[in-house]
């Protein structure tokens, strides 16, 4: 069964924020595998959105998250104000709810990497 999420991008250099609609492998320890692998491309944090959009081929482009009112989880991924530091909220969206419930988070990106896939370093 897919399990379907949102990824939205803030605070990247000369990137709008940005929304990605994926339609599988949405849930946190897949978010996780996802965020590895864009790290393993570009590293630097200021290039992470750009490694996360490179690595997802499937990925929808949104204009907002509620486009997607079909899925069940949804990542925020912010580079923060000074630069360097990736952090990443989590909700998860019930079963026949409508409203977004926090499931973690906020939280540098590295410790949820960590936290939900274990042993597979960034």
């Amino acid at each position: 069964m897919a399990t379907r999420a949102v990824y939205s991008f803030t605070g990247f250099p000369g990137v709008p924020e940005r929304h990605l609609y994926l339609h599988h492998d949405g849930y946190p320890t897949g978010a996780a595998w996802r965020f590895a692998s864009a790290l393993r491309q570009r590293p630097e944090p200021e290039a992470f959105a750009a490694a996360f959009l490179a690595s997802q081929p499937a990925a929808e482009l949104l204009a907002a998250p509620a486009q997607a009112a079909d899925a069940e989880y949804r990542y925020r991924v912010q580079l923060l104000a000074g630069g360097g530091v990736l952090q990443v909220a989590c909700w998860r969206r019930l079963p026949g709810g409508t409203s977004w419930q926090p499931r973690c988070g906020p939280m540098a990106l590295e410790l949820f990497i960590r936290r939900f896939l274990p042993g597979d370093p960034p």
